[in-house]
């Protein structure tokens, strides 16, 4: 899909749904960046999440000593860093759900990604309990921010030809397919309470299909212009470089 034909069916969906981008937000995706490794964008993600997550960290534990009325700072560290690693546990199916209905391939790429923090979880809470090594803490901690906030903050794979407006362009379509699907998810809803046999059933079964042929429009039109500005896994980039 070209770019020209992108900026035609955003510019008609606007037109016919403006609140399709009206407080309606994807949180995924916020810095995309070309190749595997990108200027200094790279390090936005990452000192992002340094500022958030390791005070946090210092915070917790310093509340759990109190709390918790202990000398133990390794344990009540270990309990804060535990505790930040199941709120992203929280947060990323949800994000998840968000690309699952609005982007194929990110989704394929990080459907996992709540297996991995589970893994880290559990490794955490064996570091507490045998090794209780400071160092395992900060690095699972650190895998644990990849996982749950880096990998979901910052896009990359991105071709070296794609412009600014073509980002823009993708993160607008994806902002308008999940809209349509959150249109999909009331309806199906509502008509859990309407009679069959009532005006308002048929009415909200034709919106049901209207939205429906809307979101999977949507939908594969933003899988291929993401095939066309971006490579879609990490094999497709390394054989274009060889």
């Amino acid at each position: 899909m070209q770019s020209t034909q992108v900026s035609l069916l955003l510019a008609h969906v606007k037109s016919l749904y403006p609140k399709a981008f009206q407080r309606n937000y994807v949180f995924y995706g916020q810095i995309k960046t070309k190749g595997v490794l990108d200027d200094r964008k790279e390090f936005i993600p990452w000192i992002l999440a340094l500022m958030i997550f390791v005070p946090i960290s210092l915070v917790l534990k310093d509340y759990f000593l109190a709390v918790f009325d202990t000398d133990d700072a390794f344990k009540a560290h270990t309990s804060a860093v535990i505790a930040i690693l199941l709120f992203l546990m929280l947060i990323v199916p949800l994000i998840i759900k968000q690309m699952k209905h609005s982007s194929h391939s990110l989704y394929q790429q990080l459907k996992h990604s709540p297996i991995k923090l589970t893994v880290v979880i559990v490794l955490e809470a064996l570091n507490l309990a045998f090794l209780q090594s400071s160092f395992v803490l900060w690095l699972l901690l650190f895998f644990g921010v990849s996982f749950g906030f880096v990998r979901f903050y910052k896009e990359n794979l991105f071709r070296n030809e794609s412009k600014e407006s073509d980002l823009y362009q993708l993160q607008q379509l994806r902002l308008a397919c999940f809209w349509a699907y959150k249109q999909t998810y009331h309806l199906r809803f509502q008509l859990c309470f309407q009679s069959k046999t009532s005006p308002q059933y048929s009415l909200k079964k034709k919106q049901l299909k209207h939205y429906s042929n809307l979101h999977t429009q949507l939908f594969k039109a933003e899988h291929e212009y993401c095939k066309k500005i971006k490579h879609i896994d990490l094999d497709s980039y390394l054989d274009e470089l060889t």
